[in-house]
Parts: C-alpha cells; sequence; structure tokens
C-alpha cells in the first residue's frame, strides 16, 4: 500500500505541541452535549501521539506510548488497577461490561476530555474459544483548543486466519461492526476526525468506510496484525514500530496532526 498523502481541510492550522500527563475514568458517557465542538477549529491546530499496544493479558509494561493510546488484553481488575497506579497522568475509559474493559482508551488527562464513550458488542464469546468481542470508541475534546475526534479500539478474535477458519464468521461479523461504529460516528461527526487502533489478528488491511485509511508502518514489509488507521483528511507520520516492553506484541505509535 502506497505511502498516504494528508491534505487538512479548511484554514490553515498551526501546529502546537500539547503538554502531556494523564488518570482514570470508568463511565459510559460523560456529562457534556456530544453536539458541541463538532467543528473543526478555524485556527488551532492539535499534534498528537495516536499509540497501541496488546500488553500479553497484562504481563508487559504499561508504557506512556502516545497522548491517547488504545491497550488490548488488559484482562484482569489487577491489570486495570496496575494501569490506573502507575499511568496517573491518564484518565482511562473502561466499559461497563466485563469483557469490553480488557480493551480501554487512555488519554492524558491534562490534555484531553472525555465527552462520550460506549462499548459496542460485535459477537458473543464461547467457552475455551473466545470472550465477547467489542468495540470500544471514545469522543474526546482537546481541553485548550476545544478541537474534538474520536478515537476507537477493537481487538479481533485470534486464529480465524491462521489455523482455525470456523472462526471467521465471526471474525467478519466483528468487521462489519467495526465498519457501522465508524460509519454511526462519522454519520454523527461529519468532520471530526476518527482513529482506530487494534489488534486485528490478521495480517491485512482492512477496508473501513468515511474514508478512514490504514497507517503503514515505517520499515516493515508487510501488514502486522497491530494496526493503526486515520481519517484521510489528518496529516500523520508512518506508524513507529516500538519495543515490545515485556508483551509478546510489538507496541505501535504515530503522531497525527489535525
Amino acid at each position: 500500500m502506497r505511502p498516504r498523502v494528508k491534505v487538512l481541510v479548511g484554514a490553515v492550522a498551526t501546529l502546537v505541541a500539547s503538554g502531556i500527563t494523564f488518570s482514570t475514568m470508568s463511565a459510559s458517557a460523560a456529562s457534556e452535549p456530544a453536539a458541541a465542538g463538532d467543528r473543526p477549529a478555524a485556527t488551532a491546530g492539535v499534534k498528537m501521539r495516536v499509540g497501541t499496544h496488546n500488553v500479553w493479558r497484562g504481563k508487559a509494561a504499561f508504557k506512556p506510548i502516545g497522548d491517547v493510546i488504545g491497550w488490548q488484553e488488559m484482562n484482569s481488575p489487577a491489570d486495570r488497577k496496575r494501569l490506573r497506579n502507575e499511568l496517573t497522568e491518564y484518565d482511562h475509559f473502561f466499559p461497563k461490561e466485563g469483557p469490553a474493559r480488557a480493551v480501554p482508551i487512555s488519554w492524558r488527562k491534562d490534555t484531553f476530555k472525555l465527552v462520550q464513550a460506549d462499548a459496542v458488542l460485535t459477537h458473543k464469546g464461547e467457552a475455551g474459544v473466545t470472550p465477547h468481542r467489542y468495540v470500544n470508541w471514545a469522543l474526546l475534546e482537546h481541553r485548550a483548543k476545544k478541537q474534538r475526534f474520536i478515537m476507537v479500539n477493537t481487538h479481533f478474535i485470534s486464529g480465524a486466519w491462521s489455523g482455525h477458519p470456523e472462526r471467521q464468521g465471526r471474525w467478519l461479523k466483528h468487521a462489519g461492526k467495526l465498519r457501522k461504529v465508524i460509519g454511526d460516528q462519522h454519520g454523527k461527526h461529519p468532520q471530526l476526525p476518527i482513529f482506530v487502533v487494534g489488534d486485528f489478528n490478521r495480517p491485512r488491511a482492512l477496508s473501513l468506510p468515511s474514508t478512514v485509511e490504514y497507517v503503514r508502518v515505517k520499515g516493515v514489509k508487510g501488514t502486522p496484525i497491530d494496526q493503526a488507521y486515520a481519517t484521510r483528511a489528518v496529516r500523520n507520520t508512518l506508524v513507529e514500530r516500538l519495543k515490545r516492553f515485556g508483551s509478546d506484541h510489538f507496541a505501535y505509535r504515530f503522531t497525527a496532526t489535525f
């Protein structure tokens, strides 16, 4: 896939590097109305790092790899407590649904605030095979610039394309639900950028709606199963592959400007 050429829509944005720190929030929605602030700021620009890491059932070190981070396999209450205790400069979205809490979203609390968030069931689980799977999304607002964006995090069923073809139906259903979440959010907030990260458990980029496109990984041939996507109008770097930090997955991040 060729590198993406980004065009910043609207007035020219002034790049301003945000200060960074993070804490915890467990909620399915914030109290503020979602309608306010949907229009991109005319003169101010947001520059932020978007990260993703599968932490191997909580075995990895939890590193502040981005200003906004999607985690996978944050499975147990102890894992989530450790995340809160170690990354105190972040707030977090932990849905009410148990399995959905394994794919939380974190953001620097001095830089962003939560407007709304939710978890969408993609398919039910099966004992010994998979837990219930979810797509989590959060509508966030930059505190200083009032610019909003949507962050999506998910984790697909494993093995569907590597030895367990009987799981492909559930994988494809998950993909359909992810597309619907993106389409629904774009329909509600057509001017806001959308970022998608997660463990897709398939080494192939997924076709997504609303001009949300795969962001290539710098210096890596092919497509890893841990992936990142961004709205085409966002100006972003290629994805950087980081260390594993004790996981069986690399961590990844890219910088987005909008």
